[in-house]
């Protein structure tokens, strides 16, 4: 097992692992977002399934990340990318990529009841009005809530959904770069997870502007019509994460900020 090097990086390096994640990938945009189309269909096809779907797709989200790691350190090699990637967590790493994503799936239902109780019920009504405009729905007026009502709800969500975030972030950051490392390093779960949180937590002004940065780019995606945007998003997050990963996870002996 390779011995790694967390390392400090300034906070504008984020800007950075964007720019190379697009330089890694224009050189094969189809390839990219004919991998990111199948796997939204992949998703869409598992939230059918009643109950276990969700959870199905959470357990294979670090499968998913590792698939674009590798994806994308073969466009740093100048290899072919993209599908051909697909099962690259299940060839390598997959005991910890499993493992990963139970506890991913764990915590979203754990920290999802938690909001549930703290909310009354009102942020999954929220999300049904939601899903009722987005399906045109919407119009009918019997059953939608007065502005009354609706603040209600409003007032009864916010401070779960607050709440929510918060416990949810260090999940997220335990997370981002676990796969890479159970991919290219061999880490088991366990590992994997505390190197990925330490070096979120050691680059914390880096990380959070790269999270807003991307926040705002799947803004914009989400507005271009047929989904496309989506489909250049998640290539081009994954690639700068990638680049993420490289800037700061380097050889032991090149400097000396580690995580043991």
């Amino acid at each position: 097992m390779q011995r790694l090097t967390v390392t400090r990086v300034p906070a504008g390096a984020a800007l950075a692992w964007i720019a190379t994640g697009w330089r890694l990938f224009t050189p094969a945009v189809i390839a990219w977002m004919g991998m990111s189309a199948a796997f939204y269909l992949a998703a869409y096809a598992l939230t059918l399934v009643p109950y276990a779907g969700p959870m199905l797709l959470n357990l294979a989200t670090p499968f998913v990340a590792a698939a674009y790691m590798a994806a994308a350190q073969a466009a740093e090699r100048g290899e072919p990318t993209g599908l051909v990637h697909v099962g690259a967590g299940w060839y390598r790493g997959r005991q910890a990529l499993l493992v990963i994503g139970a506890v991913y799936v764990l915590s979203h239902l754990l920290i999802g009841q938690i909001m549930t109780a703290m909310s009354g019920g009102a942020i999954e009504r929220l999300v049904e009005l939601t899903l009722q405009a987005q399906q045109g729905g919407g119009g009918d007026a019997a059953k939608m809530p007065d502005p009354q009502s609706m603040q209600a709800l409003l007032d009864a969500a916010l401070p779960a959904a607050l709440i929510g975030s918060l416990l949810f972030a260090p999940v997220f950051m335990a997370t981002w770069f676990a796969p890479a490392l159970a991919l290219f390093e061999d880490f088991p779960a366990a590992r994997a997870l505390y190197w990925s949180l330490w070096a979120c937590l050691v680059n914390w002004r880096p990380m959070l502007l790269f999270a807003l940065l991307l926040f705002l780019m799947l803004t914009v995606a989400i507005i271009i019509p047929l989904g496309l945007g989506l489909l250049v998003f998640m290539p081009l997050a994954m690639t700068a994460t990638y680049a993420a990963y490289r800037a700061q996870f380097v050889r032991r002996d090149s400097l000396a900020w580690e995580a043991t």
